[in-house]
């Protein structure tokens, strides 16, 4: 029950339509200084109409547009679009310059993302401060990645207390991996109080959400009894379910107990 490398480290994801909403849809993000007017720009609206019409071309020119009159969002979502290379040749330089841009206006997401770009570079004290800005903003990514970088002292010093909180806050927006790691300290007792219980609860949340981690680690108390009742039919369930997800200490579980499966 330990932190992976740094590979764990959460990018965020990216989706295949926009909107012009308040609220995030697919690769949307609101900026906290760029939330109230991020459809007053003429720019970006034809941008993300030509972008859900599949003209991604047209897209990134009227971002680009929007972007060098200072428009975050557009800042933003052009910074995604160098990165994916869609209706632009690819252009890591570009898109770590836009999402610059962005972050420095306060865009959580485009801190987000700058932050992972810079813990993918080793540079681990820059990517902790943007991380960080970002967590602040509530974005259970930032949180869950803060957690992290002090779960394995990247960055800021190890703090296993300082990891719980983020995990917690990430893990109350039901950020499945965070509930996970939540669970796995709760399981050792680092950072919180010792508790089978709060284990085997944050562990069922996130095995809830399709964390195959939390599927087999939940499994396993229900094997031993530790935090819920001993209960074999649940056991078998949850490392099921982690098995059929490719969860390999599952799938050797599962052939172990095959004797006892009917």
């Amino acid at each position: 029950m330990e932190d992976k490398a740094k590979s764990g480290l959460q990018h965020i994801p990216t989706g295949a339509t926009l909107s012009l909403h308040s609220t995030r849809s697919s690769i949307i993000a609101r900026g906290r200084r760029d939330a109230a007017n991020a459809a007053s720009n003429p720019h970006y609206r034809q941008a993300v109409t030509d972008y859900n019409s599949g003209s991604f071309s047209e897209a990134a020119a009227g971002f680009r547009l929007a972007a060098e009159q200072g428009h975050a969002e557009s800042q933003y979502l052009l910074s995604t679009l160098y990165d994916a290379g869609q209706g632009l040749p690819q252009d890591d330089t570009q898109a770590a310059y836009w999402e610059r841009k962005s972050a420095e206006q306060g865009h959580a997401y485009a801190q987000a993302n700058l932050s992972f770009r810079f813990y993918a570079a080793d540079d681990f004290s820059e990517a902790f401060a943007w991380c960080q800005r970002a967590a602040h903003s509530n974005l259970a990514w930032a949180q869950y990645n803060l957690g992290l970088m002090y779960r394995k002292g990247e960055g800021a010093a190890q703090s296993n207390t300082e990891a719980a909180h983020w995990y917690r806050l990430a893990a109350t927006q039901n950020f499945p991996e965070a509930q996970q790691k939540l669970a796995d300290l709760y399981y050792t007792g680092q950072g919180v109080p010792l508790s089978y219980t709060q284990a085997a609860a944050w562990y069922r949340k996130a095995a809830d959400h399709g964390n195959a981690e939390a599927q087999f680690q939940l499994g396993h108390l229900y094997a031993i009894g530790q935090g819920v009742e001993h209960d074999y039919s649940q056991s078998r369930h949850w490392i099921r379910q982690a098995a059929l997800q490719g969860h390999e200490q599952a799938l050797r579980e599962l052939k172990r107990r095959e004797y006892r499966d009917p």
